[in-house]
């Protein structure tokens, strides 16, 4: 008897040489049977000018571009640090800032509350997935093109929240349950543009990059993130990575 991820491949590719393939790298990767990362022989040398060049680029472009949205605040610092996170208070409310940090997750859960309303996103996900990439970059699971993209998605994807809920005001629906489901629906449709855009994209990372990223991020997943994970995959065969 065929699988269910059997079949989702087959109706994803068509191509039964494409579908082979694609099955076998989604078990490599532990996207059907979960799988540890796969530790590098020896220490690697870790370099975080990445972190260094995004947050300068947030202080003296995002900032300033959000401002223009969405005015200046009237203190003398609008940037507030809450210890884990970071805010940035504008003329027209205080925002979670988006940055190289885990913690943004706890900020907008603390705005939106979503886990009050059965939707765990931020909770279960977001934060849980950014602490297991920023724990194996400790670890040395990663090379430096991994470890930049690692910290260019985080910001990527911190980014596309805030534009699409704070600039353009998407996200506040009729009521917090529709806010948090809209939230949840925008994110998954965002991962894999940042997945696939960030640095120099997953798909042109070493291979034990790729491994260890999906084997990272693959116990967290639901039936419908575990989805876009494969569209990603797929994405990286059909460009011949």
């Amino acid at each position: 008897m065929i699988s269910q991820m059997k079949i989702l491949i087959y109706l994803l590719f068509i191509s039964t040489s494409l579908a082979n393939e694609l099955e076998s790298k989604l078990e490599l990767y532990g996207l059907i049977t979960p799988k540890e990362p796969i530790a590098y022989e020896g220490l690697l040398e870790t370099n975080y000018g990445i972190v260094e060049l995004l947050q300068n680029d947030i202080k003296k472009n995002y900032i300033p571009s959000l401002q223009e949205k969405l005015g200046r605040c009237q203190d003398e610092n609008c940037i507030i640090d809450n210890g884990k996170y970071l805010s940035l208070k504008t003329a027209e409310k205080e925002i979670c800032l988006p940055y190289t940090q885990c913690g943004f997750y706890h900020c907008m859960e603390s705005k939106y509350k979503c886990l009050d309303q059965g939707v765990n996103y931020f909770t279960h996900l977001a934060f849980p997935t950014c602490s297991q990439y920023t724990k194996n970059i400790k670890k040395k699971y990663f090379s430096q093109k991994g470890i930049d993209w690692i910290y260019s998605v985080m910001v990527c994807l911190q980014k596309g929240l805030v534009d699409e809920c704070e600039v353009a005001g998407n996200c506040h629906k009729i009521n917090p349950k529709k806010s948090c489901d809209y939230i949840t629906d925008f994110t998954l449709k965002f991962h894999p543009g940042c997945y696939l855009n960030s640095g120099i994209g997953v798909c042109k990372l070493p291979l034990r990059d790729k491994i260890n990223i999906f084997r990272t991020v693959g116990k967290y997943l639901t039936k419908r993130e575990r989805q876009e994970a494969i569209e990603v995959v797929k994405t990286c065969i059909k460009q011949g990575f």
